[in-house]
């Protein structure tokens, strides 16, 4: 199911979804509404809720196949079909992908996307569990995965998604993201309180923040 966020208010009488432009989904609900009955009303709309993502997916930005941003230092893509091996890394300035056969788009999309994955992968798996030692909090599993609504979240049962297109940033401004949904082990809305935890590890974090919405993919963070 679609990952949502629920906006609670005393005034709300009914359920009421909506989409914002960057693919965010909100479910407003009225305060007292017990958190089941929302997430039947999702599934009840996901027809609805998929069709419209995908509308506003095919309006987004698709990866750039000259060049990519890995830790914001920009890549130029060489692609070599005559390779003695399939692989893809990168060289100084280049990020090479070479294969043993000639590749359609689409393959070549799909192998730079699992390289990004696994590259992002390899940062967020290592950095979070130096944080949460940092912060004294604990977790429990951590997901990637390509989401079009948000750069990270954190469930009740702390564990951890992480949007694998984060990749693309910065090491702080990533850092900031794990800052974020660790903060939210201690409390789980975006309180004055949050907010102090946040700043509290990352001094900077209003500007790592402004980053990531000036950027060229545009999720948000829970």
């Amino acid at each position: 199911m679609v990952d949502y966020q629920i906006k609670r208010s005393r005034r709300s009488l009914s359920l009421r979804v909506s989409i914002s432009a960057q693919g965010q989904v909100v479910v407003s609900a009225p305060h007292l509404m017990p958190e089941f009955l929302v997430k039947k009303f999702v599934e009840s709309q996901q027809v609805w809720i998929d069709k419209h993502l995908q509308l506003i997916s095919k309006r987004q930005p698709k990866l750039d196949e000259s060049e990519l941003y890995i830790f914001d230092k920009k890549y130029q893509l060489h692609i070599d079909t005559n390779a003695k091996k399939s692989e893809v890394k990168v060289v100084g300035e280049q990020l090479l992908l070479h294969s043993t056969v000639t590749l359609s788009k689409k393959q070549i999309r799909d192998r730079l996307e699992t390289f990004l994955k696994r590259t992002a992968a390899a940062y967020i798996l290592r950095k979070t569990p130096i944080i949460a030692k940092q912060m004294e909090v604990s977790y429990q599993k951590i997901s990637l995965r390509q989401q079009s609504s948000r750069w990270g979240s954190c469930s009740s049962h702390g564990n951890l998604n992480f949007n694998w297109r984060l990749v693309h940033y910065p090491p702080a401004v990533i850092d900031y993201v794990i800052v974020h949904e660790l903060a939210h082990r201690i409390e789980l809305n975006h309180s004055r309180k949050f907010w102090a935890i946040v700043r509290q590890h990352d001094g900077e974090y209003p500007m790592h923040k402004a980053a990531l919405a000036k950027k060229r993919y545009n999720p948000s963070i829970t």
